[in-house]
């Protein structure tokens, strides 16, 4: 599992930098381009491999006109993190303190592995069962993946890492105090 990538080469590049213990800390400003660049931080993923039936009958008269049915298996994941298009902003509080204000993690991705689909069950009678019929069974089970995710924790989890990451790269740049707080972006002028 990828989840603690970007948190493994923070780590890496903590052992392997110069140390920036006597160094000035560089300006917010430049720090916050730093992090936006980045633009969504993936913090916590969750692969289910779910298995998928489905099953349609018609008949005319009695008389069965199609009978389909199709047994397969999937790989979706379920990515959690923080979108920073939606905003964020970092504050000097004092030479060595900063405070960043990020809005709620929330669902990044959630995607089929199309090559991981393993078909163990198939009966075509009257009709074929069509890739867009696999495509539309799997959209219709990345929505409860989503919930089920979500009652999983997958959006504190993917917070908490996210936090993890940007402090520290907020230490390695010589902040020694980093607060965090819920990004609440300006209200619309009024006019």
């Amino acid at each position: 599992m990828r989840k603690y990538f970007l948190l493994s080469a923070l780590i890496f590049f903590c052992f392997t930098a110069p140390s920036c213990e006597f160094r000035k800390p560089p300006p917010v400003g430049e720090l916050k381009s730093h992090i936006q660049d980045i633009c969504e931080i993936p913090g916590y993923e969750h692969v289910y491999r779910d298995i998928i039936y489905i099953d349609r009958k018609t008949s005319f008269l009695a008389i069965p006109v199609v009978d389909t049915r199709v047994l397969f298996a999937v790989d979706i994941r379920i990515q959690a993190g923080i979108d920073l298009s939606a905003g964020f902003e970092v504050e000097q509080l004092s030479r060595n303190a900063v405070k960043v204000s990020l809005p709620p993690a929330g669902i990044l991705l959630a995607d089929a592995d199309e090559d991981s689909i393993e078909q163990y069950f198939i009966k075509e009678y009257g009709d074929q069962v069509s890739r867009l019929d696999y495509y539309d069974e799997i959209e219709r089970k990345k929505g409860e993946l989503i919930d089920d995710a979500i009652r999983r924790g997958i959006l504190d989890k993917a917070e908490e890492n996210v936090r993890k990451i940007i402090e520290n790269f907020l230490q390695l740049s010589g902040y020694t105090t980093v607060v965090f707080e819920e990004f609440r972006p300006p209200e619309a002028s009024r006019g």
